[in-house]
């Protein structure tokens, strides 16, 4: 479909469509592109309504250079927002790279004022965090270390299992998948902060950590379940949770379907990966972590005793079995629930605070609250994660207190459920077709 730059948000008319959004093939280069031509940013980075120059910034920013490379020529406001929750130092630092104000209105519904839901909670997490314990973080770094270990050992000893029995060697696949997944999520826990190294273990599964960081953690992170949230329109066509009176029967039908779906995600992201590179559609440099899967696969063969045929289609295995249950336990984590706030439904206004829409997006799922091994492997704490993306998983569990008396005051809530009504909840949004009313909440 030829973009049209003419074409207004649904939920939000103020706004134009995401120029790319239902341009074939989908990549995190053709939303990057898009919100480089409508964010007004005019060439350089954008926050609120004033443009900088963060050139000389690139090679010392704390978290890393792709988070200011990558997002060159758009708006960064909600990142910048978001991603700094001690904002002292980083505000005295923007008047050096200040260029002028910018031309244009803001291309987002979203305001972040000193008064309203998220500023205010940002105030009181800052002060909580300096009660929390300072190794916390460890605990987090144990489990994915573990998990880590478990997957390098676990894979070549489930090829040579298979070579002894079948039914065993079937039952390792399904649990070396299950590891791999939630070795993937646990990497989740570091791409949305300064770069590290088990970032890069998410790329064992198929995806890669730099086009997550930006499908992810610049387009789903911060624009959640609106028209540019580059999570949803990747599903697309197969499966569609925006509600729309048009909505065919067939992809009402993805209620059923959605687990093959689920089951090739990591795999079709790889294939499409290969053909990028080929074609030189993806404008995605060849870079070592890429071929981590690849050397994987070798890893298996070499200590596994199993041909490479037979391995090669062990590693298959067990990425679908991955896959399935990432997608599984990230589409039932809060944001794809029947009753969460889509494009297409009717927002509490024009324009809102961005805590507050977050809070309308998400469902948390109450047992991933109670244990921080689930937690982290599960997308667990998920209210509080996408709030505050740059904490770690241990620490959430001891600022829910502070973000409930918080909902109070502003005459919002924190929704729960469990996982299996988010099961539900979630095959209803695909069914789902008219739109849900917030001004009425």
């Amino acid at each position: 479909m030829a973009p049209d730059p003419n074409r207004r948000q649904i939920s939000f008319p103020k706004l134009p469509y995401p120029l790319y959004r239902d341009v074939e093939p989908k990549t995190v280069h053709l939303w990057i592109s898009g919100k480089r031509k409508q964010d007004g940013a005019e060439g350089l980075w954008r926050i609120h309504d004033s443009i900088y120059d963060l050139t000389d910034f690139i090679s010392s920013h704390p978290g890393g250079s792709q988070w200011i490379e990558c997002t060159k020529g758009t708006d960064i406001t909600e990142a910048f927002e978001t991603h700094h929750i001690n904002t002292d130092t980083v505000e005295a630092l923007l008047p050096k790279y200040f260029i002028k104000k910018a031309e244009t209105p803001r291309n987002s519904p979203f305001t972040f004022k000193e008064d309203g839901f998220y500023k205010t909670l940002k105030t009181k997490i800052a002060a909580k965090l300096k009660e929390i314990p300072h190794d916390v973080r460890r605990k987090s770094d144990n489990v994915t270390d573990f998990l880590f270990v478990c997957l390098l050992i676990i894979s070549p000893l489930c090829c040579w299992i298979l070579t002894k029995n079948l039914l065993y060697g079937a039952a390792v696949t399904v649990l070396l998948g299950y590891i791999l997944s939630a070795l993937s999520i646990c990497a989740h826990n570091y791409l949305h902060r300064a770069d590290s190294w088990r970032m890069y273990l998410m790329n064992f599964s198929g995806f890669t950590y730099s086009d997550f960081r930006i499908s992810h953690s610049l387009s789903h992170h911060m624009h959640t379940n609106t028209a540019n949230d580059l999570e949803l329109s990747l599903l697309e066509p197969f499966l569609q949770f925006l509600p729309k009176e048009d909505k065919p029967l067939w992809a009402q039908m993805g209620a059923f379907f959605y687990p093959l779906i689920y089951s090739f995600t990591g795999m079709s992201f790889m294939v499409k990966d290969i053909v990028g590179f080929l074609s030189n559609t993806s404008k995605k440099r060849l870079t070592w972590d890429l071929l981590l899967p690849y050397v994987w696969v070798v890893w298996m063969w070499w200590l596994g005793g199993q041909s490479l045929s037979w391995t090669i289609v062990v590693w298959i295995a067990t990425i679908l079995i991955a896959s399935f249950f990432i997608m599984v336990f990230g589409l039932t984590a809060g944001h794809h629930a029947h009753t969460n706030f889509f494009e297409g439904d009717v927002p509490r206004g024009e324009y809102l605070d961005w805590g507050i829409h977050q809070m309308d997006t998400m469902v948390e799922r109450v047992e991933n609250m109670e244990d921080h091994f689930k937690s982290i492997t599960r997308f667990g704490d998920h209210a509080l994660h996408h709030l505050f993306p740059t904490l770690d998983h241990a620490e959430l569990k001891y600022l829910y207190p502070t973000l409930i008396e918080h909902c109070e005051k502003f005459d919002t809530q924190l929704r729960v459920t469990t996982f299996y009504n988010a099961l539900i909840s979630h095959s209803k949004q695909l069914i789902r077709k008219w739109p849900n009313n917030f001004k009425e909440k």
